[in-house]
């Protein structure tokens, strides 16, 4: 997303959080977030996309605890002469769906006057939200910051262009071997894809969680826990994974298990670099 948009919601951002809440804003910021925060206990969202619908995204004011949330809700409350909320219930998250609406519209007006023109659903309140997931994530998110002094409001914007999508798709790559890890990756990433790599299926489970890959190339046998173990865990937390599974033993009762777990391809070592490229695209696709 170009630093100009940017721009617009940052003002927006502060414009209107002081006017409804009349409390000042020390310092505003914006930065690409790589990471992304995990989980976020409250949060309002507010789909997107522009009228060609090539880009999609999400507008997301996120809290990391409750308390937060209510603090902000109550001044707005207070602002406009209502009841103010003691928990986070419907009338905290109508508070504050109301701001995120007016700071919505603004932006999109600013956007339309700049040749941006997108259309937005109504926001709504969402508990436990991991951006990470496809669900609310997309492959660009940028935070825009309110410091309050002694408190943060990050707004975060998700961005996804069509265009581009197979270039930034994640991809986890797991062999106990470096030379392995080391041949896929570097192929993988040449080809315009986002890698991590893991050397056994204990350190994949915990990567996969994190990373959030959109394929994970698995190797069977190795140490500390096997390919199949791990898969059939990473499947257990995230019925979306999906594998190409990587061996060199070919032996049929791992291939017939495997299959059963969302496995997309079965590649026998030696790799074939320009086919398996090949079964990456296809099984991505």
């Amino acid at each position: 997303m170009e630093p100009k948009y940017l721009t617009v919601l940052a003002d927006c951002c502060q414009k209107i959080f002081t006017e409804m809440t009349r409390t000042e804003v020390v310092k505003v910021s914006i930065k690409r977030d790589e990471r992304l925060r995990e989980l976020y206990a409250v949060a309002q969202v507010a789909p997107y996309e522009d009228f060609p619908k090539k880009v999609t995204g999400k507008f997301i004011l996120g809290f990391i605890d409750e308390r937060l949330a209510v603090a902000v809700a109550a001044a707005i409350a207070e602002h406009l002469d209502l009841p103010l909320p003691r928990h986070f219930d419907n009338h905290a998250g109508e508070l504050l769906n109301e701001f995120m609406n007016l700071v919505v519209g603004h932006t999109i007006t600013g956007w339309d006057k700049m040749g941006f023109r997108i259309s937005f659903s109504p926001p709504t309140s969402v508990r436990n939200v991991n951006i990470r997931d496809a669900a609310f994530g997309g492959q660009e998110a940028y935070m825009i910051v309110l410091d309050l002094g002694m408190e943060r409001l990050v707004f975060t914007v998700t961005y996804t262009d069509a265009n581009r999508e197979q270039l930034r798709r994640r991809i986890l790559v797991v062999d106990d071997s470096s030379i392995i890890r080391g041949i896929l990756s570097k192929n993988l990433i040449e080809a315009g894809f986002t890698v991590e790599v893991a050397e056994d299926g204990e350190v994949a489970m915990d990567k996969h969680q994190t990373f959030r890959p959109h394929l994970t190339v698995m190797d069977l046998n190795m140490p500390n826990i096997g390919g199949l173990d791990a898969m059939q865990e990473i499947c257990r937390r995230d019925r979306q994974a999906r594998f190409i599974v990587l061996t060199s033993t070919a032996r049929r009762d791992e291939e017939l298990i495997a299959r059963s777990l969302n496995v997309l391809s079965y590649v026998v070592k030696p790799v074939q670099m320009q086919e398996f490229l090949t079964i990456v695209r296809e099984a991505l696709e």
